[in-house]
């Protein structure tokens, strides 16, 4: 495996060349600033782009095309980086080695179009295509309570501040999004395309030097070429009494989702200690928030922790009944002091160890994997795996212990259930 990297005309290049593969795998990502105004658009503007293009004005003429270049697969979303967004197109499509010549650069050509050559009509995007995914995004909105996960993990960003700004209830969004235009949402387009930072990435069997001359030929692109983008969001403070928030729902199961923050990370802290404690904690079967509050004590019909790295903050989540509620974060709180104390079995400890080193070694085995792994390297500056490897192997258990000293319950809500 080979890792190539050019300086293009306004963005940059990264070609991943391995013979693993029968398919080529081409991500586009353009970086831009994650401000409180930007949610309005990008949900809207991820929906929008991946239905039509400048050459293509229907879902009728998409497929017709798809099925000429053998059927690539595709995706274009707008993704949270902490203090970034990314939109982001993702795409894979057999390589013209295995079928005919010439395939590669037509399927680039074809992809591209949907980020760089959208369809625009009198200064904003197609009005039917527009209205027709606006009112499909507000009645996800409209309809997000009958979701309880999504409603709860919306309603714990508004109640829980870890960013920069507060973020948009969801009546504010509904308001917001029902009042948007077809010009504005261009105008929001041609802002990320001349203020965002775009990175291309290309992994497969192939040349970097042919993909190199074939991307610059396809691609035009004026947008910034930022340096060094910090996408970390640290958290300066906390809560000291916890915030809880009780919402009824007509829902049997309750969702409870408790927020908390830490404070102060170092980088080897957050990389690596962190990784390790919310695996113990709650990251599978043999977690002690599993054992104690699901198996030993039946409280919850799943419970789980999710960090969130560039925002230092982490969450749990669990399926409960209502009336459940003191008992099973009762046991959460005396779990987390258990990490303080050291009360987690080195055969825990090693074991966790154990499968972080198995999912590097994965890595190789999936092109969106090896793609995700540059990116984190140089969007975020995660270090490679065989460096990740060896640093893992430093983390002790008075590591882990130390970093659940950092850890503060912040905000918990709960979606109380009729049960």
């Amino acid at each position: 495996m080979e890792y190539l990297n050019y300086d293009m005309d306004g963005y940059d290049l990264h070609v991943i060349k391995t013979d693993r593969f029968k398919t080529v795998f081409y991500s586009v990502n353009i970086r831009f600033d994650d401000e409180r105004e930007t949610e309005r658009y990008t949900s809207l503007l991820s929906r929008l782009l991946i239905q039509t293009s400048k050459y293509y004005s229907s879902l009728r003429d998409i497929n017709a095309f798809c099925a000429s270049i053998y059927d690539p697969s595709y995706n274009i979303r707008v993704l949270g980086s902490g203090a970034e967004d990314i939109l982001s197109l993702t795409a894979s499509f057999a390589n013209e080695k295995y079928t005919e010549k010439g395939m590669n650069e037509k399927n680039f050509k074809f992809l591209s179009e949907f980020i760089f050559e959208p369809k625009v009509v009198d200064g904003g995007f197609d009005r039917e295509v527009f209205e027709t995914q606006k009112e499909k995004l507000l009645e996800y909105y409209r309809t997000l309570r009958d979701n309880p996960q999504n409603y709860a993990n919306s309603r714990l960003a508004e109640e829980m501040k870890i960013r920069k700004y507060d973020v948009m209830k969801i009546e504010e969004l509904i308001q917001s999004v029902n009042g948007l235009t077809a010009e504005e949402l261009y105008d929001f387009y041609k802002k990320v395309m001349s203020e965002g930072k775009l990175d291309i990435f290309v992994c497969g069997d192939v040349d970097g030097d042919e993909i190199r001359d074939v991307i610059n030929k396809l691609i035009k692109f004026n947008g910034s070429k930022r340096g060094k983008i910090n996408h970390l969001v640290r958290q300066e403070n906390y809560n000291k009494k916890e915030k809880i928030v009780i919402e009824p729902s007509s829902n049997t199961q309750s969702n409870l989702i408790v927020g908390c923050k830490l404070l102060d990370l170092t980088d080897f802290e957050r990389k690596y200690v962190f990784v390790l404690y919310s695996w113990i904690l709650g990251g599978g079967m043999n977690s002690l928030l599993t054992q104690t509050v699901r198996e030993k004590n039946s409280l919850c019909y799943f419970i789980y922790a999710v960090r969130q790295n560039l925002f230092e903050t982490m969450k749990i989540y669990a399926g409960i009944n209502g009336e459940d509620f003191d008992k099973t974060y009762k046991l959460i709180k005396e779990e987390m002091s258990n990490m303080e104390k050291g009360n987690f079995s080195l055969e825990l400890f090693e074991g966790v160890k154990e499968i972080y080193y198995n999912s590097l070694v994965k890595i190789e085995d999936s092109q969106s994997d090896l793609v995700a792994s540059y990116t984190s390297e140089l969007f975020v500056g995660n270090d490679s795996p065989d460096i990740r490897k060896k640093e893992m192997e430093k983390v002790t258990k008075e590591d882990v212990m130390n970093l659940a000293k950092k850890v503060h319950i912040d905000t918990v809500y709960l979606l109380k259930g009729e049960r």
